[in-house]
């Protein structure tokens, strides 16, 4: 069995995050999000970041956001607006997420899936079948889990949960994946005590 060498963080923005407009569609997010399990506000948008082999700090983002088109670019994260989730992955499963986030690159918002999500439970044998060979429209917690099942990190049904919503996604990989809190970031010029 492949030892994990690499990372794929999962990035969120919770609820009052200063990032976020103050939009209708937020509000809703974060008032029907499942209770989280640390008390916390929930989080209602993910990303996942694939950071540079030899330089941690660089990498790229992949995600959507309302109405908008599926992203893979560069982008810097600062730990006060964001909260992260490091997941250990094999240079096989970062390789596989990577390129399906490359695949679906431009893929448009998934509108229904985002205001009916019941009914996107009809899709989820399409959505299996058919990852590996077509680009399928996207909202933020979908995208994210079955990037995931795609590389082998979370399992099918995992992904029927962690779909639903941004917490969903908190709390799957949460439950289910030797993660690790991670700023994402460098520690330089800091003191550890033990």
């Amino acid at each position: 069995m492949a030892v994990p060498n690499r990372k794929i963080v999962a990035c969120y923005l919770r609820a009052s995050s200063a990032l976020l407009d103050d939009h209708i569609l937020n509000r809703l997010a974060a008032r029907f999000a499942p209770t989280t399990h640390d008390g916390r506000e929930p989080v209602v948008h993910v990303e996942l970041f694939f950071p540079d082999k030899h330089n941690p700090g660089s990498g790229v983002s992949a995600g959507i956001h309302y109405g908008g088109q599926m992203f893979m670019h560069p982008k810097l994260f600062r730990r006060t607006d964001w909260t992260f989730q490091s997941i250990p992955a094999t240079e096989t499963q970062f390789s596989r997420a990577k390129q399906f986030c490359e695949r679906q690159k431009g893929a448009s918002f998934n509108h229904v899936g985002f205001f009916m999500p019941a009914m996107c439970n009809m899709g989820h044998s399409y959505r299996e079948r058919n990852l590996s060979t077509k680009k399928m429209p996207w909202y933020c917690s979908e995208l994210v889990a079955y990037t995931l099942m795609h590389a082998g990190v979370i399992d099918s049904q995992c992904t029927k949960i962690a779909r639903l919503h941004p917490q969903h996604v908190y709390d799957a990989i949460q439950d289910n994946c030797s993660v690790y809190l991670d700023c994402a970031r460098s520690f330089r010029n800091t003191s550890l005590e033990l």
